[in-house]
């Protein structure tokens, strides 16, 4: 499969799996250049680095994308079932009901340190933020224990 082919067929798939932090989650700055994500992934799914994707490499990063945008969708579910008053973001109250933020106990940082957008409560594109940092933390606790 040749790079122009494969960029044309993963657009849209890519416009999907790459909407993962919300807009609105993040801060004004000025504009730059954007790397294309389809040529991001291109690149790392060309394993060989020979300028085109084999059925397999395609088939692997297809697996890939097809994981993350599964595991996306739970969080979002997860995201909508934490936000009990379903104002569409995590509030204060909410933010402490976190198990993550729970098991952190007092080394769990503070609602403020995740909201990018300060407006004193957690986006999806921010709560994506919070569970990247802090259930690595966990999972290591877990494995140490």
């Amino acid at each position: 499969m040749n790079r122009a082919f494969f960029l044309v067929g993963l657009s849209f798939a890519l416009a999907s799996a790459s909407a993962v932090v919300d807009a609105q989650t993040k801060p004004a700055a000025p504009v730059q250049a954007q790397p294309n994500p389809a040529d991001a992934a291109f690149t790392v799914w060309d394993v060989d680095h020979s300028g085109s994707l084999s059925p397999q490499e395609f088939r692997n990063g297809w697996e890939q994308v097809r994981r993350a945008t599964q595991f996306e969708a739970q969080l979002r579910r997860q995201f909508m079932t934490i936000d009990v008053n379903k104002s569409g973001t995590i509030d204060p109250s909410e933010y402490n009901k976190l198990i993550l933020v729970k098991s952190a106990g007092k080394s769990a940082p503070p609602l403020s340190s995740f909201d990018a957008n300060k407006d004193g409560k957690l986006q999806f594109g921010e709560y994506l933020k919070l569970v990247q940092t802090l259930a690595p933390k966990e999972a290591a606790k877990g494995k140490a224990q």
